[in-house]
């Protein structure tokens, strides 16, 4: 195993965020290191044989998944009357033995719009399924068969052990909760507002947040469907020029017409402070603060409790991935290969400048964080991104790799130039 540290790891106290943002490519010393070493895994690498796990066979726009050590391919048919074929393949764990498909059904779903889930012993499929209508539906699939179990129509959240649908696009929606292992209702509730929200735990929606335009905001159970709180907001202007968020235990709202944004506690509805904020995109929770991504970028970090801002740099956009008091960032700019850094969530002091990874997708919040570049000659280098620790791993040098990569536990999953998809065991 190589191990490259590509950044700077600091423990000594640093002075707040300032300066220009990093250069896209890092130092010329720390890149003739980084490209020799790669040079020398590639020299020193085994047969493509004997590194790849698997290679399984899809055509230009497969949507795959990995989930627990399976791939799941959505493929298109090319013809009208299927539109796709599902397929569930086993990855080997011996050095160049053949992926198994264990079986493949034929489903009324266009790959284009397709999204591929896993929730418990089901394989959820999400799309439009080529009617006039073009509605979208999730058809629920038997891990070990493919069989489908029902269909409906909307795409499910997961909330706890079982499934969010809801309806009503021309008005307020009725939420249904679905039982997975049938999908029949457990229960269903008419929301009072078409401006619904959902607060999200590690298993899914635990609360429903529900504003009226002209009236009070209600919280909800989302596991049993049970109102909890309801209570007038106070807020200036006009409901259309207001915008909602849930982060945490607070309902938050953005006043454009004033720039003030008002927190709200979930329990209770209380109205815990108010602070002027230029309008940003989006909310996220940040360890124990609020991080406000700006709409041209840069973060604002928020004491829930108080509003304050407790630390701001223009330099960034958050990755989401944070592990141990730390968090990925990337540096501003278009495209996909970013500098990214990793900042000190309490603080937003830079704790290592990483250089330029594109961060492979994940289904697993707590699993490894993989970094992928190209290494030329059609070839990826792939890192492990150790974001408590600050440093970047460099793991293998993989070839005929174009990009698209998806990362479990130990394998990585990337598409291959010729279409088809990859899947390596990556040493830990």
């Amino acid at each position: 195993m190589t191990v490259i540290d590509l950044g700077e790891l600091r423990d000594d106290p640093l002075p707040p965020p300032s300066g220009p943002a990093p250069r896209a490519v890092g130092r010329p010393l720390r890149l003739a290191v980084v490209l020799a070493l790669t040079l020398l895994a590639s020299n020193a690498a085994a047969p493509v044989a004997e590194r790849v796990t698997a290679v399984v066979p899809a055509l230009l726009g497969t949507v795959a998944l990995l989930a627990d050590g399976e791939v799941f391919l959505l493929e298109p048919s090319g013809t009208a009357a299927a539109p796709g074929w599902l397929s569930a393949w086993t990855v080997p764990t011996s050095a160049g033995a053949r992926p198994v498909r264990r079986w493949q059904v034929p489903v009324p779903v266009v790959s284009g719009s397709a999204q591929l889930r896993r929730h418990a012993d089901l394989l959820l499929l999400t799309g439009s399924s080529g009617r006039p209508d073009g509605a979208y539906r999730t058809f629920a699939h038997a891990r070990d068969t493919g069989r489908v179990r029902w269909q409906r129509l909307g795409a499910g959240r997961p909330a706890g052990p079982d499934l969010l649908f809801e309806d009503g696009a021309d008005g307020p929606p009725t939420v249904h909760s679905v039982d997975p292992g049938t999908g029949r209702d457990r229960w269903s509730v008419p929301m009072p507002s078409p401006v619904t929200l959902y607060r999200n735990r590690a298993d899914g929606v635990d609360r429903i947040v529900t504003v009226r335009p002209d009236g009070p905001a209600e919280v909800w159970d989302a596991r049993h469907g049970v109102r909890l709180h309801t209570a007038p907001l106070d807020r200036a202007g006009s409901p259309s020029n207001t915008g909602f968020d849930v982060v945490g235990d607070l309902l938050l709202t953005i006043q454009g017409n004033s720039g003030r944004l008002t927190g709200y506690g979930l329990d209770g509805l209380d109205r815990r402070w108010e602070v002027p904020l230029p309008t940003p995109s989006f909310f996220v929770a940040c360890g124990s603060l609020i991080c406000a991504q700006g709409t041209a970028g840069g973060v604002r970090a928020l004491d829930p409790a108080t509003g304050r801002t407790v630390w701001r740099d223009n330099r960034w956009e958050l990755s989401g991935t944070e592990r141990g008091g730390r968090m990925l960032a990337s540096g501003l700019g278009r495209g996909v290969w970013h500098p990214l850094v990793v900042l000190d969530v309490a603080s937003g002091r830079v704790a290592a400048e990483l250089d330029v990874w594109n961060v492979a997708a994940s289904h697993s919040p707590d699993g490894p964080v993989f970094g992928v570049r190209p290494a030329g000659e059609d070839r990826m280098l792939v890192a492990e991104l150790d974001v408590a620790a600050a440093r970047a791993r460099v793991r293998d040098v993989l070839p005929a790799v174009s990009g698209d990569c998806q990362a479990g536990a130990q394998l990585l999953l990337c598409r291959l130039v010729d279409g088809a998809f990859g899947v390596w065991r990556v040493p830990r």
